[in-house]
């Protein structure tokens, strides 16, 4: 198994999968020492002994910066047959069927035929740096030893396979790290993301593994979070989330809200971001999936129709309005009728399952939106 001291790597390996140094190291070592002599007889080692450690101990330990360096290199690589977004060619690839398995099986068969070697080495090398940075210092170091102009043409990429991983990449190195979050913006990184939500063909696949990057990147970080909104992020997001075309999943939904419920939290003054979300449609959208089938998704999208709706400021009033235009008051009741049997038909364990959801529904039913 692999192990790190120092900020660097080592194996500690068993009998049977020993390196023929570290064995070679280990019937040394039991020659010499093996716990029956005297240590009055012990002598200082010899030179000869001595070059032989140094160069077992050389071998087995990884420099993990070397590592990145190597792999900075290979990020670097060009391949042919990779067109990114600024060529003009289709960027990113239309979902699979919705709920057709053998739609998205013949969809994963072409993308992988399509691959090149090239192609192949990057996301290994990708997987790789995700692993490294993982280390807080590894990823500074990463950053600091020019990593980020290649990961960003790799966003770019039409591969939605290399897309994701470098967005991985990036939610990696920049998650609750203020240094490289700084030198991240600086480096036009959000405008490449926002990129992705901006183009109707990204999958939503892709938009998951971008909208996780882009929280990882602006979130407590005052300078992204102010960058995200004068980059008109708020209403991309949304737009993205009420796009039908576009298969979103759960996973992607629950990222969104969450990020949205973010920015509604940190404002000094929430009514302003109220009435700018009123402004957008978000009650309209986030209504929309009140009666997902992701339980997640629904707590959320109702925990964040009742902070916009609920107060006596005009932002609250306007939502209220928004949402009796698109009759949500009876989909509350409907909604709530629904729980309630379910409830009924099952079991102590239901009922606690759905008592978050039932709460909330009980708050803006209390509102009148009928």
């Amino acid at each position: 198994p692999e192990r790190s001291f120092g900020g660097r790597s080592y194996f500690e390996p068993t009998m049977s999968n020993m390196p023929p140094q570290w064995l070679g190291l280990l019937k040394w070592s039991l020659k010499y020492n093996d716990g029956t002599k005297n240590t009055d007889e012990v002598r200082p080692m010899a030179n000869e002994d001595k070059k032989f450690l140094e160069n077992v101990m050389k071998n087995l330990v990884v420099d993990e910066n070397e590592k990145m360096r190597v792999a900075i290199t290979a990020l670097k690589l060009t391949d042919p047959n990779d067109n990114t977004a600024t060529s003009g060619d289709a960027k990113g690839k239309a979902d699979p069927k919705e709920d057709d398995p053998l739609s998205e099986l013949e969809a994963l068969d072409k993308e992988e035929s399509e691959k090149g070697e090239i192609v192949r080495k990057k996301e290994e090398t990708l997987e790789l740096l995700d692993d490294l940075v993982l280390n807080g210092d590894n990823a500074k170091n990463y950053v600091n030893m020019g990593g980020l102009p290649p990961l960003l043409e790799i966003v770019q990429s039409k591969h939605d396979s290399l897309v994701k991983l470098a967005c991985q990449l990036i939610a990696s190195i920049s998650q609750n790290n203020p240094k490289v979050q700084v030198e991240f913006l600086k480096a036009q990184g959000l405008k490449v993301l926002l990129q992705l939500f901006r183009d109707p063909r990204t999958s939503g696949d892709v938009l998951g593994k971008a909208l996780g990057a882009v929280s990882a990147v602006v979130r407590h970080c005052k300078p992204g979070e102010e960058a995200f909104k004068k980059a008109q992020g708020i209403p991309w997001l949304l737009k993205s989330l009420d796009d039908p075309k576009r298969k979103v999943p759960a996973r992607v939904v629950k990222k969104g809200l969450a990020l949205i419920r973010h920015f509604l939290d940190i404002e000094e003054d929430s009514k302003s971001m109220k009435t700018l979300l009123v402004a957008l449609g978000a009650p309209r959208v986030i209504m929309s999936y009140h009666s997902h089938n992701d339980i997640d998704v629904r707590e959320k999208a109702l925990e964040l129709i009742v902070e916009i709706a609920t107060g006596t400021d005009e932002a609250s009033s306007k939502a209220k309005t928004a949402l009796k235009a698109v009759d949500f008051g009876k989909k509350v009741e409907t909604r709530m009728k629904e729980v309630i049997g379910l409830i009924r038909e099952g079991d102590k364990e239901d009922e606690e399952m759905y008592s978050v959801e039932m709460e909330y529904l009980k708050q803006l039913d209390s509102l009148n939106l009928a």
